[in-house]
C-alpha cells in the first residue's frame, strides 16, 4: 500500500496523462544523483523513479511527442546501464510521459536507427507501457522490451514517409513476432497498426484502458518480481538467444 501510494504521487506529480512542467517536479527529482533504493534521477531527457524492486524509466519530451534525438538515446543508454548494473532492480517499465510512447525520430535529427544500442536485449526484464504513438524507433524498442501493455489509443507503425531503413535485429524480432506476411504488409505499407490488431497478431500482451498502461505494468512487475528471478532470467535469455539465430 505505502509503494501504491508514493507511485500515485509520482504519476501526479509528473503529470502522467498530461505533462505540464512545475516546481513540485523539481523538487520531487534529484538531477545527477545516483539512482539508490526509493530515490529518483533524471536526465534532461529522461527521468527514472524507483522503489523496492521496480525500476520506472520515461521518455520526457511530452511537447515533441517524446521522439527521439541522440542526446536523448545517450540518455537512455545511461538509465539502462544503471537499471542492469543494480543488484537491487529486477525489472524495469518503459513508457513516455504526456501519453504518447514514443513518436519516432526528431525531424530535426532524422539518423539511422541505433543498432549498437538496440543489437542485444536489455539483461533484465523490461514492460512496455505503450500509449499514443510508438513509430520507427518507437516501434523497435516495444520490440526490443519483453512485454507490452498497450493502451486502446495506441498506434504502432513504419512511418514509410520518412526515407530511413530499419535496422536488421529490429526486421527479425518483428518477423518472429507476426510472421512473414504482415511483416512484409506492415513494411511495405507503412499502415498503423491500432491495439486490438496488435494483440491478436502478438505484438501486444495486454490491451487496457486509455492512461492505465503504466499502473497495469507495475502490478505485472511486482508479480513477475516474485518469482526466483535466476531461473527465469535463465529461461528468458535463451529464449532472446533463439530468437536472434
Amino acid at each position: 500500500m505505502a509503494f501504491l501510494k508514493q507511485f500515485k504521487l509520482f504519476l501526479h506529480s509528473t503529470n502522467y496523462s498530461r505533462f505540464e512542467p512545475a516546481i513540485k517536479y523539481n523538487k520531487f527529482f534529484s538531477s545527477g544523483a545516483v539512482l539508490t533504493s526509493d530515490e529518483n534521477i533524471v536526465y534532461p531527457n529522461v527521468k527514472t523513479f524507483k522503489h523496492q524492486h521496480i525500476t520506472l524509466i520515461s521518455f520526457n519530451r511530452p511537447d515533441d511527442k517524446n521522439t527521439l534525438n541522440m542526446a536523448t538515446i545517450d540518455d537512455l543508454r545511461k538509465v539502462i546501464s544503471t537499471f542492469e548494473n543494480d543488484p537491487s532492480s529486477t525489472i524495469a517499465v518503459l513508457y513516455g510521459e504526456g501519453g504518447s510512447f514514443c513518436a519516432g525520430f526528431d525531424p530535426g535529427e532524422l539518423f539511422e536507427t541505433p543498432q549498437d544500442f538496440l543489437q542485444s536485449y536489455c539483461k533484465k526484464p523490461i514492460i512496455a507501457a505503450v500509449s499514443g504513438f510508438a513509430y520507427n524507433i518507437g516501434f523497435d524498442l516495444c520490440l526490443w522490451c519483453d512485454l507490452r501493455i498497450v493502451e486502446e489509443n495506441a498506434v504502432m507503425a513504419i512511418d514509410r514517409k520518412l526515407n530511413i531503413s530499419n535496422s536488421k535485429i529490429f526486421l527479425k524480432r518483428l518477423l518472429k513476432t507476426v510472421g512473414y506476411s504482415r511483416t512484409m504488409d506492415l513494411l511495405l505499407t507503412g499502415r498503423d497498426i491500432k491495439s486490438k490488431e496488435a494483440f491478436e497478431c502478438g505484438l501486444a500482451n495486454r490491451v487496457v484502458a486509455c492512461g492505465s498502461s503504466v499502473g497495469q505494468a507495475v502490478n505485472m512487475a511486482f508479480n513477475i518480481g516474485k518469482f526466483p528471478q535466476q531461473s527465469m532470467n535463465y529461461d528468458r535469455r535463451l529464449v532472446h538467444e533463439i530468437t536472434l539465430e
